[in-house]
């Protein structure tokens, strides 16, 4: 009997899902070279033809969709059997696995737990980061709060119920002493010429965002520097080395001596959903918090 690995039937599901291991690796929070390390290690254990290359990319097989397919309801009953397992060896205080991504979990989610914490006053959460590379928890998220590049299609998560929360624009954000710290909006053209500074090194859907427009706008940014999360990237701004692009959910916490400026001619913007597991959304605590998702997006006026 073979032993299966979870997690990588779980990557192998999400890449058939998305036919690409580029947005899978997106959707997932890893890299790509990772995803296909994963899957590479998958085709050989199984003995069975999964993929081809295809150009850049990879063709899934008919094997590959029937172990995708097969790797779906296993994932699912083990699901229920970690929540079997956790009600009758836990506590009975409500839980909530949560998966966002950083500017999220630093304006949204405290107001979120706040008020879910007086309804629920002995509830439990886990939260997951779901841009970073990190060990999968040994349950799925029960609501996984999730961007998607504002020009791609929509991305739909098996087993769950998705819903747009906003559409989230980038900004330039600059020194305050710098020539465009006035200005009332900026073309997205005009600072091609400006020292770029990341504050994404992935394919994150922000990244993807970013790079379209530019690609829209005819220009090839000179990124002098890239940084995995945009604390770095404006320590690098406030020194002056540089510019950088950040989505309006991350200007709620900007620094002193910073300020942010409109884009124009074209906006990257990224959509920003949430996924809510159909077999939870039932419950009292998990519908209560995503209600209160909706209404704190509403109430910071990002709707």
């Amino acid at each position: 009997m073979r032993s299966w690995d979870l997690n990588r039937l779980r990557i192998w599901r999400a890449v058939v899902t998305a036919g690409s291991v580029v947005e899978a690796a997106a959707n997932l929070g890893y890299r790509p070279a990772t995803i296909s390390q994963h899957i590479a290690t998958l085709q050989q254990s199984t003995g069975l033809e999964l993929y081809r290359r295809a150009g850049r990319g990879i063709e899934i097989t008919e094997a590959g969709r029937k172990l995708a397919e097969e790797a779906a309801k296993i994932l699912d009953q083990v699901r229920r059997l970690d929540g079997t397992v956790d009600d009758m060896t836990s506590s009975p205080d409500p839980r909530i696995v949560f998966s966002g991504f950083t500017s999220f979990h630093e304006t949204l989610l405290p107001p979120v737990v706040d008020s879910v914490v007086r309804t629920f006053p002995t509830i439990r959460f886990e939260i997951l980061d779901n841009e970073r590379d990190s060990a999968p928890s040994p349950r799925l998220p029960d609501i996984e709060i999730r961007s998607e590049a504002g020009f791609a299609t929509a991305t739909e998560l098996p087993g769950t119920i998705r819903t747009p929360l906003f559409d989230d624009e980038f900004h330039l954000v600059v020194p305050t002493s710098h020539h465009l710290a006035d200005a009332g909006e900026v073309p997205l053209a005009e600072i091609a010429e400006e020292r770029w500074i990341d504050a994404e090194s992935r394919a994150t859907a922000g990244m993807s965002a970013i790079r379209h427009a530019c690609a829209a706008a005819g220009i090839s940014p000179r990124v002098i520097a890239r940084s995995e999360g945009h604390y770095a990237a404006l320590a690098l701004v406030a020194a002056g080395h540089g510019i950088t692009l950040l989505p309006a959910l991350a200007l709620l916490s900007l620094p002193a001596g910073l300020t942010s400026v409109a884009l124009t001619h074209p906006v990257p913007s990224r959509r920003v959903c949430m996924h809510v597991v159909e077999q939870s959304a039932h419950l009292p605590h998990i519908s209560f918090t995503a209600d209160e998702i909706i209404a704190q997006a509403e109430g910071f006026g990002l709707v």
